[in-house]
């Protein structure tokens, strides 16, 4: 009885690791980057799930903006970066994102409300941006070379459990 236990618990502190890095559960799943612009009015308000590669930051008086190039997710939430880009999106966090962190190149992935569209420029061409209320944001740890570069060669032995955060 004592191993049947001990095995109910491991299994709980499993799938407690495998819970989704963001509460999705408002999510309009279907609301895409297009469709907040193409049908703003019926959309503003809706919850979506996007994420992607942040471009630049700026910290206001009462909240912090990021404009981020959107990627398709994958099943952890991760941005995958090496697929074609959806397009801009501006994200508003009410207070403060620390700019080090949140910085130009970090990938990101955020809960947040549709709540306006703003216009702009990419160079010299005009621009319109879908704007998201940040409700979650995750952002993704950095690559590391020595965890993604083939050219060396290691050696591991032993056993291990794998988990994203």
């Amino acid at each position: 009885m004592k191993k049947f236990s001990v095995l109910i618990v491991v299994s709980f502190i499993i799938a407690a690791c495998a819970t989704p890095a963001l509460e999705t559960s408002r999510v309009n799943r279907n609301l895409t980057l297009t469709l907040a612009l193409d049908a703003f009015d019926n959309m503003q308000g809706q919850y979506a799930l996007w994420g992607g590669i942040i471009l630049s930051g700026k910290n206001q008086k009462n909240t912090t903006e990021l404009e981020i190039l959107a990627y398709p997710l994958d099943d952890y939430m991760e941005p995958v970066k090496d697929s074609k880009s959806f397009g801009r999106f501006i994200l508003v966090k009410q207070g403060y994102l620390e700019l080090g962190e949140y910085a130009k190149g970090r990938a990101v992935s955020v809960v947040g409300k549709l709540t306006g569209k703003r216009t702009g420029k990419v160079g010299e061409s005009p621009y319109t941006y879908p704007v998201l209320e940040v409700q979650q944001i995750k952002i993704w740890p950095e690559e590391s070379k020595y965890y993604y570069d083939d050219s060396d060669v290691r050696f591991h032995f032993g056993v291990g459990i794998f988990h994203r955060f």
